[in-house]
């Protein structure tokens, strides 16, 4: 596979998790996929060209991206562009700015500037160009052509209250996909979700070409997860179960990807809640294999028996629940 340099710009929902997601999942793509540089709103990974499609069906938590051809600071950008070797071809430019910064620079002008200087030797084209030239104007000014943009609207398709079956703690459908994919795992692996609840999880594995499995204590979740499921038009196999049954019932999986109940009582069946996650980091590490890693949100930091914490994120969701995405390896 031909290595090369690619920027994610990322989507901003959320400080850590985009650009841990992009790198997760470029690394279950591309083994040996390796991050060169990460500021606000972009990551910038060497990776396996290769994989570049596949990673554009599974992020969850980017907007686009493609070859990444350097950066400079914003006073200096206009010299960077004369010096560029872009493809041969009709151009567009499209600038942006992250998160308020630098705010003097207007982003329309900017495009049009950079556009006069590349007429020079390039057709301008806004409407069907060969190149896309994207500036993202952040810490410092960045420079890719676009290669992929990523449609999200299916996400919001799938989102909580679009389902037939839902609860509205569940994880929105874009913070689901990261989940499974800061696992890391690969088409074709086992992906278990031993609190299954109404199934989101599941889905986003199943639609991801993964072998999506699930579990819950509570009948009624498990038969709304499996009307979510058809709802969608995907398959996966979902059993009503204690945690602790799961590695019985499930064998060795190759990842666990969980989102237990905040101590809502119709799903924890009056059990302790702390006991309850206690019970679940253990038969997740039962249940992985060698290689697999778990990812568990759990409302606050918690260490697992038999698994080594390798990420924290940290998400608040209102004044009482933060929510922790940790990533687990077996020991």
């Amino acid at each position: 596979m031909t290595p090369g340099q690619v920027l994610f710009e990322l989507s901003g929902e959320h400080p850590t998790l985009p650009a841990a997601e992009a790198l997760a999942c470029l690394r279950a793509e591309s083994p040996g996929s390796r991050q060169l540089k990460c500021g606000p709103g972009y990551v910038v990974i060497e990776c396996a060209l290769d994989a570049l499609p596949f990673a554009a069906r599974r992020l969850g938590l980017a907007h686009r991206f493609g070859r990444y051809l350097g950066s400079c600071e914003v006073g200096d950008l206009m010299t960077a562009i004369s010096g560029l070797d872009l493809p041969e071809g009709s151009v567009c430019v499209r600038a942006r700015t992250v998160d308020g910064l630098h705010p003097e620079v207007d982003t329309h002008e900017l495009a049009k500037k950079i556009g006069g200087c590349l007429s020079l030797k390039h057709d301008i084209d806004l409407t069907v160009p060969d190149v896309t030239l994207r500036v993202l104007i952040s810490e410092k000014a960045h420079l890719y052509i676009m290669d992929h943009e990523i449609d999200r609207r299916p996400f919001d398709r799938r989102k909580v209250a679009e389902r037939p079956f839902f609860s509205p703690i569940s994880l929105h459908p874009r913070y689901a996909r990261a989940l499974i994919n800061l696992t890391e795992a690969k088409r074709g692996d086992t992906v278990l979700d031993p609190f299954c609840g109404t199934g989101g999880i599941v889905l986003e594995a199943s639609l991801l070409g993964m072998r999506a499995v699930g579990s819950d204590i509570d009948p009624d979740m498990v038969a709304g997860c499996r009307l979510n499921l058809e709802h969608f038009g995907v398959e996966a196999e979902v059993l009503v179960a204690d945690v602790g049954d799961v590695p019985d019932l499930f064998g060795k999986v190759g990842s666990v990807a969980t989102d237990p109940p905040y101590g809502r009582a119709a799903s924890t069946k009056k059990e302790d809640i702390e006991g309850l996650y206690r019970r679940g980091l253990r038969a997740s590490a039962d249940v992985l294999s060698c290689q697999g890693r778990a990812g568990v949100v759990l409302p606050r930091e918690m260490t697992a028996e038999g698994m080594v914490l390798q990420e924290l994120h940290m998400q608040r969701v209102h004044r009482s629940l933060t929510r922790h995405y940790h990533i687990f390896t077996r020991r």
